[in-house]
């Protein structure tokens, strides 16, 4: 809208107050001809002048501070905030913020500012940027209750942290191996409140919620395993994160071998500090390792998983014979 503003309306704005300024001197003319036909000429052009500098300063308020209330029952802005239109929120939202700009010829963006105003019931529309960056107060808070809105404004790590974890966990395994749920920093309505991103709200939850971390990757492993005919062996499970198995060796431990009896086989969890962990722990607990070794050796997987892999051999035989 600064474009607008720069390239057609005050270059427009101008050449009507040089006009009407040639105009005035026309009045002022001995030929009283032309001096009514300038005066009619004046009144017209003045009207246009004036509702062209009203339209540029409700372009300058929604360009520069955001749209007014559209009535008495209208919220108003917590805060100014220059218009910044977002793909994601749509044309509705979008043309919301610029409704003075578009009634009467379009009326419908007038309601739709009231409601995002509003933020009532279905017609909440409080997952929009626009809407963070005009109550970014009220938008914040509902981000802390409900993890959908931390998501689309970028603070699910910092408000929903162990839901991000078990989330991530979970869509390394339907995603891919290495996804994670990155956030840049939260920006609380153009405001800077100190956030830095997912990654020290991450090293916080690991720190200081290991035992809920630890729960949500036995939690993912046990569903990854499945249930009745769907049920499968996994073998290992990979945590990206460097420092669970480092500072909680014994209690993972412990994990590998609860997991391994619910599917009759060994599983192992992998991280890039496992190995040297691993390795310390093995050398200070031998008894454990013994004790490990002889229960591993009489797991027997499920028999459905049994079925599975007769199945899998007599599909197999089949195919050789038909060959």
């Amino acid at each position: 809208m600064r474009v607008l503003l720069a390239d057609h309306l005050m270059p427009t704005l101008a050449r009507l107050d040089g006009e009407l300024s040639d105009l005035r001197s026309a009045r002022d003319s001995a030929d009283k001809k032309a001096s009514r036909a300038a005066e009619r000429q004046y009144d017209r052009l003045l009207k246009t002048r004036d509702e062209l500098q009203a339209f540029i300063a409700d372009v300058e308020q929604c360009a520069d501070r955001g749209a007014p209330p559209t009535d008495n029952k209208c919220p108003p802005r917590e805060q100014d905030a220059r218009y910044a239109p977002s793909l994601d929120d749509g044309v509705m939202i979008n043309s919301a913020a610029l409704w003075p700009l578009l009634d009467p010829q379009w009326k419908d963006p007038r309601r739709w500012w009231k409601e995002l105003a509003t933020a009532q019931g279905r017609k909440d529309y409080d997952w929009s940027h626009l809407a963070i960056r005009y109550w970014p107060t009220r938008v914040d808070r509902k981000c802390q209750q409900d993890p959908s809105l931390g998501i689309a404004h970028g603070c699910f790590w910092r408000y929903h942290a162990e839901r991000a974890w078990a989330w991530e966990l979970r869509l390394q395994d339907e995603v891919g191996p290495d996804f994670k749920i990155e956030e840049a920093a939260y920006r609380l309505g153009g405001r800077d409140p100190g956030d830095g991103g997912d990654r020290p709200h991450r090293d916080a939850f690991l720190r200081d919620h290991s035992a809920e971390a630890l729960a949500a990757i036995e939690k993912e492993a046990a569903r990854r395993m499945g249930r009745g005919k769907s049920r499968k062996l996994v073998p290992e499970m990979r945590v990206l994160e460097t420092g669970l198995w480092s500072a909680h060796a014994e209690a993972l431990w412990e994990m590998e071998l609860r997991l391994a009896e619910k599917q009759g086989a060994e599983l192992r969890i992998l991280a890039p500090d496992a190995p040297a962990a691993r390795a310390a722990f093995e050398w200070q607990h031998p008894e454990k390792v013994r004790v490990r070794k002889g229960f591993l050796a009489n797991l027997v997987p499920p028999v459905e998983l049994s079925e599975d892999e007769d199945a899998h051999d007599d599909a197999e035989e089949s195919e050789e014979d038909d060959t």
